[in-house]
């Protein structure tokens, strides 16, 4: 009822802007224009009387319609070991540009923000980390007990025909209702479940990519841009489930604003430069969390 009556309060304060802003057209040279510009302001203000007496036949409701809000914490499993991993002079060698050597090491519970340049080597890094990229010098020595949830990876599971509700279960194990549920949870309605996961939108497949990590009890947590394909709302959403999140966080971003929101226990900067020979040369360095922006970081 309230929603109503204030929706009519704001009616008749257009209907009179509208009757005030007519007089001021009445100059205005062509006829048409003015015609439908009258009539325009007297049909809104015929709509407020029209609804002026519906509220008083209608009965309360206990709560009113709300847009789908995102909710949601990430499952977390048992606890890892003290390290989630260690490089050990670790190089990456692509002919012309070489990753390192590398040396640091990730804790269970770092909570590390990937900073750097287009190119610079932030997603070598990740892989190293992730063991997803073999070293061609060095040593990589994962941690023990790691269940890693990477949004990217779970992103492109919902790629093929199937519908987005089949390969949701399959993944997460989930009941159908249990499966309905959670993904309406991410705006993932009706309207999406049954259609093929590859139709779905970049913006919804993260989404679903995010359904999926809730689901999961992980103890590691990696996002490489995840802004890119979320809305203001899912990522203010995205930014309190991190903040709840007491396992390992793996997060490469340009986006100042998340790296501001969301908080780091550890900032790595990447950076590439070239070498005598002309051989980009890539390097992390260490930085102080909520340091000001290095270098080549976008502003603003």
């Amino acid at each position: 009822m309230r929603v109503i009556e204030a929706a009519l309060r704001r009616k008749r304060e257009w209907a009179k802007m509208g009757a005030a802003r007519a007089k001021t057209w009445a100059t205005d040279s062509d006829k048409f224009i003015r015609k439908g510009r009258k009539e325009s302001a007297e049909n809104l203000g015929s709509s407020v009387q029209m609804f002026e007496w519906q509220p008083k036949g209608l009965k309360q409701v206990e709560k009113p319609w709300a847009p789908w809000e995102l909710r949601f914490s990430i499952g977390s499993s048992r606890r890892a070991g003290e390290n989630v991993a260690r490089l050990q002079k670790a190089v990456v060698d692509r002919g012309l540009y070489r990753f390192g050597p590398v040396d640091l090491e990730v804790y269970w519970q770092d909570r590390v923000g990937i900073v750097g340049a287009n190119g610079a080597g932030k997603s070598t890094l990740l892989g190293l980390l992730l063991g997803t990229i073999e070293p061609d010098a060095g040593q990589v020595r994962p941690g023990s007990g790691l269940v890693v949830g990477n949004v990217d990876q779970f992103r492109a599971i919902f790629a093929g025909e199937a519908p987005l509700l089949e390969v949701f279960r399959g993944e997460s194990g989930l009941g159908i209702e249990e499966a309905r549920s959670l993904l309406a949870k991410f705006g993932l309605g009706e309207i999406h479940v049954l259609r093929p996961s590859g139709s779905l939108s970049p913006g919804e497949r993260t989404r679903a990519g995010l359904a999926l990590l809730m689901a999961y009890g992980v103890n590691i947590v990696v996002l490489d841009e995840p802004t890119n394909h979320l809305d203001l709302d899912a990522i203010e959403q995205l930014e309190r489930a991190l903040g709840q999140f007491d396992g390992t966080i793996l997060l490469v971003t340009h986006d100042r604003a998340l790296l501001d929101h969301v908080r780091f226990t550890r900032l790595f900067e990447v950076v590439a430069e070239p070498d005598a020979t002309g051989v980009m040369v890539g390097q992390v360095f260490e930085r102080p969390p909520g340091a000001e922006a290095p270098a080549g970081f976008p502003q603003g």
